[in-house]
């Protein structure tokens, strides 16, 4: 509206208080009619609230408004907006619904504009709508009668649905899944169909005319594109891709992800997905636990569903590439499961059987011999940080916790949150002074002096849904007991949701940093004073390698057997090292090192003992594990430095090929059938993040040539690098090997 004189006076003196809930002050929110060519604009309504939704008849002669009547109701849910139909011609508005028994969130005109569908958010409580299911009303406009659809699907609709001739389409909440469906009337009965078809994976939103569908569809795995179909009956037919959106993610790997199903609170059934490995091997036998990541939604009514949901949040893909399985759980009080299961944890109940539902969901992949017990680690914002919070004062098992705009502290969240009161109220059973003894025993800060879990804690200055100050309780009491690291990361201007990409950067590069502290427990970055290709940058970088056993020998244990680690490098996953000794002897016990002598580089082996090793490393790992082509070991070796264990480096100078000549003749002669030149693998520095060691000398490592035989490729300790021709080929006692995966 038109600003009043006091506003006038407001603007005019810079006056930026202001008092809460103002409603005497707070000018109407009104419909205006705006001419398209003539600019000229005019007031349709003469509400004296505040509109708040608009939803226009086809014709253009009617319009359904929600206005709010109290701008307090957000807060505490007493006094409901009204709908209300309205004739755009006149400004004459008619009351629908006036008992508030339905209370609209969407409105989908018929295309004749006779009537309308809306969908109504119902719950059983009295007063607060916090937990529901979505019901389907249709109205009549002329009599603004209301009829509810009884869809016979108990877990109520999700939020798409447009009118058809004889009905609707809707999609309906199914657990992880949605599930599209057409509503025809037969007689005075409503009859569902499944509608049927690959829409190319979960349908999440859609526009409907005619019989043609316009809609967005995703998978887990599957980034969300625009699709088009035609609706035949209850049938998709003719599906069509019609956008090629982010195409830069075409070719990179979104693994496997699982729907599972386990036991939960009060021997109930829950659902949730695994995001398995990137580098898990698909149809074999799981052959060792890896880390898992706890991905928990907000809400808490709000659910994960099987369709793509990578985000700054839960940013699941980049945790998965470094070796994790994430875990999402459908707990207690997720939407999509009916309204016994959302309202399940209201009145008192919070807690008690959504932590129970997640633990038991852990312990299920444990069983399974799919996690490691011990590097556990919780995530989540908002409604999901909170039950991380109050997840590590019940266990000490989680080895890292990130915990975005979480409350652990109930008494006050009742009067600082936009919702204080309706959410609090509802799922505690009533307001701090009524219920005291509540809302203490469910605030985790009283119980912080239990936690010993590293926390990294997040909050944005403008939060309204959790202020910052719960977060600063949790930071200032974890480093005050100091029994658990902690860190604080403020984000200045940032709402209950971070807007700006930089902070969005930032919030993943700091969990990325404190899992690889706390659950993959690899060294932090190192200080600008250590040159990055120096010897020190080396003995720092190997202290990441994996390595077994007291005399640390380098490799994992798989089924028994020492093998050779390996890491993502130039967009390869390779050996982290070339096959040590130790690492050899589990395929060749005849050939165990001596003591002090297991990290030296695996030489003197033909090609094809070379081949029949990533045969049986293969065969124990159930990976497929193999040797590099040439052309992979070039590219390779060319991204490597220059400062390897070369013939240079024991030389001193650059030997010209008379005088590498003249070196190995002596090596011959004085050190006869040993390859004395060779250091334990990571002696130099290595070259990426992680490390890889040893691609620019010490052994010369077998490589696969497009015929299918086997050639030495890269530098070896007994050959110089001539820079004006090919080297000498390197003596067989200097040819080791390193694995590579597809």
């Amino acid at each position: 509206e038109t600003p009043t004189a006091w506003e006038l006076e407001r603007q005019e003196k810079k006056l930026d208080a202001f008092a809460v809930d103002d409603e005497p002050n707070t000018p109407p929110v009104r419909l205006f009619r705006v001419g398209v060519r003539s600019g000229k604009v005019e007031r349709v309504t003469h509400n004296r609230d505040w509109i708040e939704s608009l939803s226009v008849s086809p014709d253009g002669k009617l319009a359904v408004v929600s206005a709010g009547r109290s701008l307090s109701y957000g807060f505490d849910g007493k006094t409901p907006p009204e709908t209300r139909l309205v004739d755009l011609a006149t400004g004459a508005e008619r009351v629908l619904f006036p008992d508030f028994v339905v209370r609209p969130v969407g409105v989908f005109w018929k295309p004749d504009s006779t009537g309308f569908f809306v969908t109504n958010p119902y719950s059983s409580h009295p007063v607060y709508r916090t937990a529901t299911v979505l019901q389907v009303h249709e109205v009549d406009a002329a009599s603004g009668q209301a009829t509810r659809v009884d869809l016979g699907w108990e877990r109520g609709a999700d939020r798409a649905l447009a009118a058809t001739p004889d009905g609707f389409v809707v999609t309906l909440a199914d657990g992880v899944y949605n599930r599209l469906a057409r509503y025809s009337r037969r007689g005075t009965q409503w009859v569902r169909q499944d509608v049927l078809g690959d829409a190319g994976g979960t349908v999440e939103d859609f526009e409907f005319a005619g019989n043609r569908l316009v809609f967005f569809a995703s998978r887990a795995t599957q980034p969300r594109q625009v699709y088009t179909a035609t609706l035949n009956g209850t049938r998709l037919e003719g599906v069509r891709r019609l956008t090629d959106l982010n195409p830069s993610w075409a070719g990179k790997p979104t693994g496997q992800v699982e729907v599972i199903r386990w036991k939960g609170a009060r021997g109930e059934m829950v659902e949730g997905l695994l995001h398995y490995p990137l580098d898990w091997p698909t149809g074999k036998k799981p052959v060792e636990r890896r880390p898992l990541l706890l991905d928990i939604h907000g809400g808490p009514a709000s659910r994960d569903l099987e369709a793509w949901d990578e985000s700054w949040g839960s940013p699941k893909v980049l945790w998965r590439q470094k070796g994790a399985f994430v875990l999402q759980v459908n707990y207690h009080g997720s939407t999509g499961y009916g309204l016994e299961f959302v309202e399940s944890i209201g009145n008192g109940k919070y807690y008690d059987l959504e932590i129970p539902d997640i633990e038991a969901g852990v312990d299920f992949l444990i069983a399974r011999g799919l996690v490691d017990p011990d590097r556990l680690a919780t995530s989540g914002w908002s409604n999901g940080g909170i039950l991380s919070a109050d997840l590590i004062t019940k266990t000490t098992r989680y080895k890292a916790a990130s915990v975005g705009a979480a409350d652990v502290e109930w008494i006050s969240d009742w009067g600082n949150v936009d919702f204080g009161a309706t959410f609090d109220n509802y799922y505690f059973g009533g307001p701090p002074w009524e219920k005291t003894q509540v809302y203490l025993d469910k605030s985790p800060f009283l119980r912080l002096a239990k936690v010993t879990t590293p926390t990294i804690v997040y909050t944005g200055t403008e939060d309204t849904n959790v202020p910052p100050h719960q977060s600063w309780s949790l930071f200032r009491a974890l480093r005050d007991l100091g029994k658990a690291e902690t860190r604080l990361i403020i984000f200045p201007g940032e709402p209950h949701g971070l807007q700006k990409i930089a902070n969005q950067r930032r919030k993943m590069a700091e969990d990325l940093a404190w899992f690889e502290r706390h659950l993959w427990r690899e060294p932090a970055a190192g200080s600008a004073a250590i040159k990055k290709d120096s010897p020190l940058a080396g003995l720092l970088a190997r202290t990441a390698a994996a390595a077994e056993g007291t005399n640390g020998a380098f490799g994992k244990l798989v089924n028994g057997a020492l093998v050779p680690e390996t890491v993502v490098f130039e967009g390869r996953e390779v050996g982290r090292f070339e096959v040590t000794r130790a690492q050899w002897a589990a395929f060749e016990p005849a050939t165990a090192p001596a003591p002090g002598e297991e990290n030296l580089p695996a030489t003197g082996m033909s090609f094809e003992r070379a081949q029949a090793y990533v045969t049986w490393l293969a065969g124990v790992t159930g990976r497929a594990f193999r040797l590099p082509t040439a052309d992979e070991a070039q590219e390779l070796a060319g991204a490597a430095g220059r400062d390897g264990n070369t013939l240079e480096r024991w030389a001193g100078y650059s030997p010209n090929p008379e005088d590498s000549a003249v070196i190995a003749q002596e090596l011959a002669t004085r050190l006869p059938g040993r390859p004395a030149l060779l250091l334990p693998v990571g002696s130099q520095a290595g070259d990426g993040e992680p490390a890889v060691f040893d691609l620019d000398g010490n052994a010369a490592e077998w490589a696969v040539g497009a015929d299918g035989q086997g050639r030495p490729a890269g530098a070896s300790a007994d050959r110089a690098d001539d820079p004006r021709g090919s080297a000498p080929a390197a003596d067989a006692i200097y040819v080791g090997l390193r694995v590579v995966l597809p």
